[in-house]
């Protein structure tokens, strides 16, 4: 296996989640890596960072904090990412202040870099929580989302499928300019 130092700058990936507390960023990033995912809710503080691989990507997940004293640090940690998540738990609510993080992010990232929703917590959609669907997460949002319950493993693939997709995309933007 090639060194990280090594590989091709193709295969290599920077990735940020961000959100407000509490929304499964870290679950995410737990879901992507194959580690066991508790239901404990420990807060993340400043950031954590994973190099998860698979097929030909190398990725760097950087998983941010979601405590506002963190945003002012965003833009130094923002820049150079290849896609930024922005998590929601689908409340209306932290759907209202993630539109927030996304106007904050899109003047920070380059023009080719995908910022993309994740209406986290769909299982909680179907009993009285008040949460809301992945399309209308979408319509209030205006960005692309994608449904997600970040605790059901099965929904590993559904991730990785996602990043792939979005990966491809920018690579042959950036193959054309």
């Amino acid at each position: 296996m090639k060194s990280l130092e090594t590989l091709d700058i193709t295969s290599l990936a920077k990735i940020s989640i961000i959100g407000l507390p509490a929304v499964g960023k870290t679950t995410i990033l737990k879901l992507l890596s194959k580690n066991f995912i508790d239901k404990v809710y420990i807060p993340t503080q400043g950031f954590d960072l994973k190099t998860v691989k698979f097929g030909n990507y190398h990725l760097k997940v950087w998983d941010f904090g979601g405590q506002k004293s963190y945003l002012s640090y965003l833009k130094d940690y923002l820049i150079g990412s290849d896609m930024v998540f922005i998590v929601t738990d689908s409340t209306p609510l932290n759907v209202l202040n993630s539109k927030i993080l996304i106007e904050l992010t899109s003047n920070i990232v380059e023009e080719d870099c995908p910022i993309i929703a994740i209406a986290n917590k769909q299982d909680l959609c179907m009993n009285d929580s008040g949460r809301m669907n992945q399309k209308l997460v979408e319509d209030l949002l205006q960005i692309k989302t994608y449904g997600l319950t970040a605790i059901d493993q099965l929904e590993r693939m559904k991730l990785i499928e996602i990043i792939k997709n979005e990966l491809n995309r920018v690579l042959k933007r950036r193959r054309i300019n």
